[in-house]
Order: structure tokens, then C-alpha cells, then sequence
């Protein structure tokens, strides 16, 4: 994976900087062993991950060139479920404890320059700046209606029966195909603040990983047997899998996630 680092002499210092950071291995000769790793901001987001700025001070956040992300801001602290720029690719959840985020959602690939100004600023200095390779991925061409009139339609997917799973849970199931307004809707601090108030537990997953073998075995045992009564009878593309004791509703994901959930509650 290419990442794009644009080092300038006006950045803040390291510790003030709101751009997700990783660590950097580096050898010192002549000893073969990594030693301790300098932070260097992430320069690469994805499609279906969170790229977060975080900040306790609030921020003026410009993508130059427009339209290649989109960037949305809430209010911290909260926890996200997903996968994250500069991790390993695995679904995880992270406690983000800045009192100003800024989610930086990929719409179209190319390299975007991230401009960060404090609100109130007064000095150049205080202005950071970061390259960033967007690897939005290729949409797909929508589906074409099945012509074959000897094809019998499968069934929908509504009531799929489970063991009884003792609550009522929610899955949100992403792809590739998934358009930046869902992924916005589905990564709202609203979307979020309503699954922790009104569900017993809930899910983020991408379907790639998911449908991935062993990528699961840790996860919890209901959830595994969710996700073996689900599969076969799931459509292609996002879908929301609302699941109440013994049955698993599913519908497609859209912007629209929270109305659905209110009106499935």
C-alpha cells in the first residue's frame, strides 16, 4: 500500500499533531533489533475505514482538491467499531478521546492535501498540512434485472430462523459497493448513540472479512451462529440484519439506517 507523507517545517510539534499516527520501525546499526518507533502521520485512507483527526481545540479541516473526501465532524469522546487507517486491516474498536473528530471518508481515489487550522488562528505556524492518497476503489455497474423468465426468484431473506439469541441485535454489513452516504449514515455519532441506547449489542463488519474463514473464530459465539444461519441466504451489496430472538430481518443498508432500526424496534 502507497503511502503519500508530505513532511513540511510548519508543522506543530508531534504531540500536537490531530493526524492519525503510526509507528515507524527503525534499525540502528550495528544492532539488528528495532528500537523504539517514531510516530509518522498516516498518509493513505480507504474506502470502508475510519480516518480520523482527532483534537481537544476545534478545527477548520479543508480537502484540496474538493470532492476526492469527505470530511464530517463530531463530537468526542466515543467509540467506533471498524477498521481504522494504519491498522491490520481487522475489524477492532477504539475508544477516540479527542473532544473535536474529524472523519475523513474516501469518495473518489487520487492524492488530497488535508489543511488543519485551528480555529482562531493567528500565525502561520500553527497551520499543518498532509498528503494523502485516497484509494476510493472502482465501483461496480449496477445490477441488471435477471431476464430469464425460466428462473424461478429466491426468496427474501426475511425471517431467517437462529437459535435463539436472547435480545435484539443489529448487524451492519459493508462492502465495497457501499455509496459514501451510508457509509457516513452508518458511521454517525447518531447511528452509533442509537445502537448503544436501544440494542443489546450490535455489530460493524466488513463482508470481505467476514466471509473470510476463520476470520470470526474469536468473535462470540451468537454471533457466529448469526452469521452461519444469515449467509446463505444473503443478497449482494450493505445489508442491515436486524435480529430479535429467533429470527434475522434482513434489509438493504442505506442512509436511511436509523429510520429503518426505529420503525424495526
Amino acid at each position: 500500500m502507497l503511502t503519500l507523507l508530505l513532511a513540511l517545517n510548519l508543522l506543530l510539534d508531534e504531540g500536537n499533531s490531530p493526524f492519525p499516527m503510526t509507528a515507524v520501525p527503525q534499525v540502528v546499526t550495528p544492532q539488528p533489533t528495532p528500537v523504539a518507533d517514531d510516530p509518522h502521520p498516516i498518509g493513505t485512507v480507504q474506502r470502508e475505514e475510519f480516518y480520523i483527526l482527532q483534537s481537544e481545540a476545534p478545527l477548520l479541516v479543508v480537502a484540496s482538491p474538493p470532492g476526492l473526501v469527505e470530511i464530517t465532524a463530531e463530537q468526542g469522546p466515543l467509540m467506533a467499531r471498524g477498521r481504522f487507517a494504519g491498522g491490520d486491516g481487522k475489524t477492532e474498536t477504539r475508544m477516540l478521546l479527542g473532544d473535536h473528530l474529524y472523519f475523513v471518508d474516501a469518495v473518489k481515489s487520487g492524492t488530497v492535501e488535508l489543511i488543519v487550522i485551528p480555529v482562531g488562528a493567528t500565525e502561520a505556524e500553527q497551520i499543518q498540512r498532509q498528503l494523502v492518497e485516497v484509494q476510493a476503489g472502482p465501483r461496480p455497474p449496477p445490477p441488471q434485472p435477471d431476464t430469464d423468465t425460466d428462473t424461478e426468484p429466491k426468496p427474501e431473506p426475511d425471517g431467517i430462523p437462529v437459535d435463539d439469541t436472547g435480545g435484539f441485535r443489529v448487524l451492519l454489513l459493508l462492502d465495497e459497493t457501499a455509496d459514501p452516504d451510508t457509509l457516513t449514515a452508518v458511521d454517525s455519532l447518531q447511528t452509533v448513540k442509537w445502537l448503544d441506547a436501544n440494542t443489546d449489542d450490535w455489530r460493524r463488519w466488513d463482508r470481505s472479512t467476514a466471509e473470510t474463514d476463520g476470520e470470526l473464530d474469536k468473535e462470540e459465539p451468537v454471533w457466529r451462529r448469526i452469521w452461519q444461519a444469515a449467509r446463505p441466504a444473503l443478497p449482494e451489496g450493505p445489508q442491515l440484519l436486524i435480529i430479535q430472538g429467533k429470527t434475522i430481518t434482513v434489509r438493504p443498508l442505506t442512509s436511511q439506517v436509523v429510520q429503518e432500526l426505529e420503525v424495526a424496534r
